[in-house]
């Protein structure tokens, strides 16, 4: 028995003096780390990283408040809220919309008059229609909310009306008070307020919500800004360093030399005079690539020299900044529309089976059993839900097998749990190193759990056994009591 202690003591010794020892190490390690210097963290192209933005849209919705939606605070009945919740109330404002903002540009160039009075006919039946029917729009909206004060709380109803007011001013109003004044026009700068008619034309932002691929742009222009400008400086580097190097290889001539030798031609005159104006000419000729030609024969006749530098600036600054620019703006578009498209695609989870779990949550805790999951595979309406996501509802089966049931006990899974497995259970789905890993530590997890049973069911048979053992011998004392006292009777 001392033998067989002496390797666990030895070990608990080595243990011990490990543990003794780790803080130090532990110290050492954090010295050794402050003296390496710290990358400096950039979020210039956070936009390439796909799984983040799933991640990032999931969460924002998981602590996203209900979506405001405007008819909410409509009537629930009634004439007006029919009309301002209709699809076609919709699309003909914004036909009217671009309409208004087509017939801007015919105002523009054919109605020179200063008031309504001075003009033709026709200008005056078409402000007349789209004031109509704007005020009508705003009209109609108004009276369908539920209450009136709600419509301030609105931004679009109160942008809208902004405008309408905007539209009364100019022209009816400022030409009614030139009417009441004599006719004669009022003592008003009418350039600068006919300016005031380009509000009309921010009426077209209300595109953006029916048209989701320019909200996606206008996304990606937001998003790129970072890019652009690091892409901009380098460019601008790049020309500073150029232009300095070009005015240093130029002759020393004197305008009236340079004239006389190349006539109005002379480069440096023409392209460059000094750093700033020859940075404006490198990037309009040589970056821009306009009207490269007449440039680049002009140096190359002038100063071979600076050809040279010509060319290495047009391969570093056009074809490598500007290209390296245009392929940010394609990766930003494309992550943007990935984040669009996942952003839609939760909603339309939550949207669809958000309804059916309600339904079926007898208890209301927020939780689904694998009774109600097997109920909600009954429903015609849910199998529809799976396959409009592109969820294959066998392997929804076999996935929740697993999820649904620890240990062969069945167990509630969260709403917000089961969300994300019909989101990761879509077909088209890349496997990432996460994803492999997690799989790893479920395996793991199993495998522990088996064997943590084998190790109890072998403690299990290791103590039946000893206690075959303490009744064989208990029985075995018992056989040699009987055989003793059946020898002593058995005496004469």
């Amino acid at each position: 028995m001392a033998v067989a202690t002496e390797p666990n003591n030895l070990e608990e010794q080595i243990q011990g003096d490990e543990d003794v020892s780790a803080p130090c190490a532990l110290v050492l390690n954090e010295d050794s780390l402050k003296l390496k210097a710290k990358p400096k963290r950039t979020a210039l192209f956070d936009f390439s990283n796909t799984e983040a933005i799933k991640d990032k849209v999931r969460a924002a919705k998981k602590n996203k408040k209900k979506a405001y939606n405007v008819h909410n605070a409509y009537h629930s009945e009634g004439l007006f809220q029919f009309i301002a919740k209709h699809t076609k109330f919709e699309n003909t404002t914004l036909g009217v919309i671009v309409i208004n903002a087509l017939w801007i540009s015919v105002d523009t160039d054919g109605n020179t008059a200063d008031t309504m009075f001075q003009a033709k006919w026709y200008f005056n039946v078409m402000d007349s229609l789209f004031f109509i029917y704007f005020v009508l729009e705003v009209v109609i909206r108004f009276c369908a909310f539920k209450r009136k004060i709600d419509c301030l709380k609105d931004n679009w109803f109160k942008f809208d009306l902004i405008l309408v007011i905007l539209y009364a001013f100019d022209p009816f109003t400022l030409s009614i008070i030139a009417k009441v004044q004599g006719g004669s026009g009022l003592n008003l700068p009418t350039a600068i307020l006919r300016l005031f008619r380009l509000a009309r034309l921010s009426r077209l932002v209300r595109m953006l919500r029916s048209l989701p691929e320019l909200m996606i742009m206008v996304k990606g222009m937001v998003t790129a800004t970072s890019s652009v400008i690091y892409s901009l400086g380098l460019l601008m580097i790049i020309t500073y360093v150029f232009a300095i190097a070009v005015r240093n290889l130029l002759p020393t001539k004197t305008e009236e030399e340079c004239m006389l030798e190349y006539e109005d031609d002379c480069i440096e005159n023409q392209f460059f005079p000094d750093v700033p104006q020859s940075m404006h000419n490198l990037i309009i000729f040589a970056s821009f690539c306009d009207d490269l030609q007449p440039f680049m024969w002009s140096i190359k006749t002038q100063m071979p020299p600076i050809l040279v530098l010509a060319w290495i600036y047009v391969a570093l600054a056009s074809l490598t900044v500007m290209n390296m620019l245009i392929g940010v703006l394609c990766e930003v578009i494309s992550a943007v529309a990935l984040e669009e498209n996942e952003s839609v695609m939760v909603d339309q989870v939550h949207e669809k089976f958000g309804a059916i779990v309600e339904k079926l949550d007898e208890n209301n805790d927020g939780t689904i059993s694998w009774d109600e999951f097997k109920a909600m595979l009954e429903l015609p309406e849910a199998l529809m839900a799976l396959e409009s996501v592109n969820v294959n509802p066998e392997s929804m089966v076999d996935m929740a097998e697993d999820v649904f049931f620890e240990d062969g006990e069945p167990v509630a899974v969260p709403m917000e749990d089961f969300m994300g497995m019909v989101l990761d259970l879509r077909g088209g789905q890349q496997a990432t190193v996460e994803n492999i890993m997690g799989l790893g530590k479920r395996f793991s997890q199993k495998f522990m759990t088996v064997q943590s049973r084998i190790v109890n069911l072998e403690n299990t048979v290791s103590t039946m056994s000893q206690r075959s053992d303490q009744i064989d011998f208990k029985l075995g004392q018992i056989l040699d009591a009987l055989k003793a006292d059946v020898s002593v009777s058995s005496i004469p």
